[in-house]
């Protein structure tokens, strides 16, 4: 059985699609694993998936698209099962051209009669059991099981609890607490004797920069721009709490159960909340404006962000920290 999956691209939808890839290893144990996506997703299930084979792709960088992606479909080759985990049209398109005779994705732009079977993509339901959905062909049913990673826990003990923060989100600026009030949280923190850890992308660099430049602190550790996907992972597997936007990282704690306060602002917590992550806690002032799902404040005000003070944040830490 040779079975080919279209991951999704950014990290944080990637994390949500755990459950569904373990099930569908679980139901096929012998079976040939091709994935094909952008290098965060590849390399956040490299380790999961060590004797898969992967395959970047990187038809969106091609002056012709349509022709990068047939000589996509060329290299992959025929799959006896072929699912799609993005939207797009041209992601069903690549299914069609390696001619896998089962070919399964969701039922949106216009792409149905790429597929053999194609899903609704079922408005107000989180995204993990979106993708478990698509197993539904399969004859696998229900509700998704936690999110899975593999990481590599050090074994070095530390004497002062180690917190983590995320100052960043992809999806756009709504999505991002305030650089003032992470700087309030993390003098806090260190003031009460613990590590604080920044971690982030490239696209954190400037803001944790900043952070760094603000406070002057040993157990202020800055690791934003400096680890690898693997490495976030580890690092993140080594905390006692995680403080974090919703994000691609807060998926990761939640996949990790590492306890972790998320901050809800523009988005949808019913759709990308930390799934069945009883160790987390959510902070969002549910404002009549919101969740809007832009990536900038339509109204200009940002106040889903701003009017969240970090009182609130660390109100919670020791509550949450003392619960697990």
């Amino acid at each position: 059985m040779n079975i080919l999956v279209r991951l999704p691209t950014w990290l944080g939808d990637a994390v949500m699609a755990s459950p569904f890839l373990a099930t569908l290893r679980a139901h096929f144990a012998d079976a040939q694993f091709c994935f094909v996506g952008s290098s965060v997703a590849i390399a956040l299930f490299a380790r999961d998936f060590p004797h898969a084979r992967f395959v970047l792709d990187n038809t969106k960088q091609e002056k012709v698209r349509l022709l990068a992606t047939l000589r996509l479909a060329k290299e992959l080759g025929r799959f006896d099962i072929a699912f799609t985990l993005q939207n797009s049209f041209l992601s069903a398109f690549l299914l069609f051209l390696t001619r896998s005779p089962m070919r399964i994705g969701f039922a949106n732009e216009m792409r149905s009669f790429l597929l053999t079977d194609s899903l609704p993509k079922h408005k107000n339901l989180h995204q993990v059991q979106r993708y478990y959905e698509l197993l539904r062909p399969l004859g696998i049913c229900g509700e998704a099981p936690k999110l899975a990673l593999f990481a590599q826990k050090e074994t070095t003990l530390h004497a002062n609890k180690r917190i983590g923060i995320n100052t960043g989100g992809a999806f756009g600026s709504a999505k991002r607490w305030s650089k003032e009030q992470f700087i309030i949280t993390a003098r806090a923190l260190l003031a009460r004797g613990f590590e604080v850890i920044l971690v982030g992308g490239a696209d954190d660099v400037a803001t944790n920069a900043a952070i760094e430049r603000e406070i002057t602190h040993a157990n202020l550790h800055n690791l934003t721009g400096k680890t690898s996907i693997e490495q976030l992972i580890d690092t993140i597997a080594g905390l006692d709490l995680f403080i974090t936007n919703d994000s691609g990282p807060m998926h990761i704690a939640a996949a990790l159960q590492i306890p972790l306060i998320a901050l809800f602002g523009p988005t949808d917590y019913r759709e990308t909340s930390p799934w069945k992550a009883q160790n987390a806690f959510l902070l969002s002032l549910n404002l009549s404006c919101s969740p809007c799902k832009r990536r900038t404040c339509p109204l200009g005000h940002h106040a889903c962000m701003e009017i969240l003070q970090a009182d609130s944040v660390l109100a919670h830490v020791e509550k949450v920290l003392d619960s697990f």
